[in-house]
């Protein structure tokens, strides 16, 4: 009974402690962090990659950067490793990268061609209901809440935004730090963070993936994207999904907003489904295929 006491009483210290915090803002990272992300698209198998910021500083265009390298092994070597611009916060808690080079189709940005303007990444102080320019695109994506979480010891506010983005203070985008956000990524473009590393810390770590660091070597376990036909039978009022190449569980449709409308649950021995369409307005729409190897394709489809 007495260590039940002591057991109660250390809980509810701890929770004292933990309610007690107050939030303070974590500015981005200028040195000691890393990003571990996965990367797919049309065009490419798995591709994992990590991005670093080691602290040194870059001079462009008269505004100081901190440099931002790729690599792709479990360490940071410089030698080895690609300067690809600079990353820098100003006074207004706003996040702006700047580079030479467009790494793959969707990063940084799906519309840019280089040599790069610098580009706004995050604004970390908006509030619900404010909205941010996507891009070069014409749409933009709204706050839609913002919770204050517990990363290891420090509070951080999360911003959930429309079209399925999400941003972590000081972190940056689940899908990865370069991603474009707000866009759904057309085309089977693809990508997660999968860890952020802060001073050998792990602050964030996908459940999905075991390591931080996965090996290409795995690729074989993960296989590539699904490749998903979509057939458009206008006299039923349906669209048909057929694959053969991989086990589909789950397809999401998407308004042109990117608003989820429906998700069709699929069982594992399926290679098709369709999808009645009858109800539904004509138009574009959006679908993202998810396998269960945790990958998934984004296309298009019309309803006439």
């Amino acid at each position: 009974m007495y260590k039940l006491i002591i057991s109660i009483v250390f809980v509810l210290a701890v929770l004292s402690q933990l309610f007690a915090q107050e939030y303070e803002y974590v500015p981005f990272p200028d040195s000691g962090a890393v990003w571990s992300e996965m990367y797919t698209s049309d065009e490419t198998m798995v591709v994992y990659e990590r991005f670093t910021l080691s602290g040194e500083d870059t001079i462009i265009n008269d505004i100081y950067y901190k440099k931002l390298y790729i690599f792709y092994d479990k360490t940071f070597d410089k030698k080895k490793a690609k300067c690809i611009g600079g990353i820098r916060e100003d006074e207004n808690k706003r996040i702006y990268f700047k580079g030479d080079t467009v790494i793959h189709n969707d990063k940084p940005l799906w519309l840019a061609e280089p040599p790069l303007d610098e580009m706004l990444l995050y604004d970390f102080s908006l509030e619900i209901g404010d909205t941010i320019k996507n891009g070069n695109s014409h749409d933009e994506i709204v706050v839609m809440d913002i919770d204050t979480i517990l990363f290891g010891n420090t509070l951080r506010k999360v911003f959930k935004l429309s079209h399925h983005v999400e941003w972590i203070e000081g972190i940056g985008n689940t899908r990865g730090l370069l991603y474009s956000s707000g866009d759904i990524a057309i085309g089977g473009s693809n990508g997660y963070l999968i860890c952020f590393i802060q001073n050998d810390i792990v602050l964030y770590h996908n459940d999905y993936y075991d390591d931080c660091f996965p090996s290409t070597l795995n690729a074989d376990i993960k296989q590539i994207n699904p490749e998903i036909l979509v057939c458009s039978n206008p006299l039923e009022q349906q669209i048909q999904f057929k694959w053969c190449n991989c086990i589909i569980n789950r397809i999401e449709i998407f308004d042109v907003q990117g608003v989820l409308i429906d998700v069709i649950n699929v069982s594992n021995d399926s290679t098709e489904v369709n999808y009645p369409t009858n109800r539904m307005q004509s138009g574009v729409y959006i679908y993202r295929a998810n396998s269960s190897n945790g990958y998934s394709q984004t296309g298009r489809f019309v309803v006439e």
